[in-house]
């Protein structure tokens, strides 16, 4: 069965602007409560030009770290999305993960989700999850049609 992100942060409109980041491995249990631990503080204090912005964070498929925010409300600058990869890549070291390998991707495969090389995934017509999306309305359609899937 497919996931389904229609709900994915609720308290945000479709138009949010969305970033992905792909962990090379899968977190275990501790590493998950570590990086939520984590991912809430810096959500609470993320901001552009000293303003908070209006944002969410989860990790999917305990391997998958979204960030979005409602740019209606304040738009993420330059810096504050500096400060988001600083952020990224500070858990990385922390947990000695690499979020920032674009050459592999999430697929489902037999009801399971597992990590391949983005040409094996299209070489094999695999659904996996884009990580082109920019929008959050695009995460929450991304298996509604499964045409949308490789974009």
């Amino acid at each position: 069965m497919l996931p389904n992100f229609s709900q994915l942060f609720s308290n945000l409109p479709e138009h949010s602007r969305v970033w992905l980041y792909l962990a090379d491995r899968k977190l275990d249990a501790t590493e998950e409560n570590f990086l939520n631990e984590k991912l809430s503080d810096f959500l609470v204090t993320w901001a552009a030009h000293n303003k908070k912005l209006m944002c969410d964070g989860t990790l999917l498929f305990s391997q998958y770290l979204v960030l979005a925010v409602n740019e209606d409300v304040e738009s993420a600058s330059g810096c504050s999305i500096d400060s988001s990869v600083r952020f990224i890549k500070s858990l990385g070291q922390e947990l000695k993960i690499d979020f920032f390998n674009r050459l592999k991707v999430l697929v489902i495969e037999n009801n399971e989700v597992k990590l391949v090389s983005y040409f094996d995934a299209t070489a094999n017509s695999l659904l996996f999850l884009n990580p082109l999306i920019t929008q959050l309305g695009e995460l929450r359609s991304q298996w509604q049609n499964s045409t949308n899937i490789v974009s």
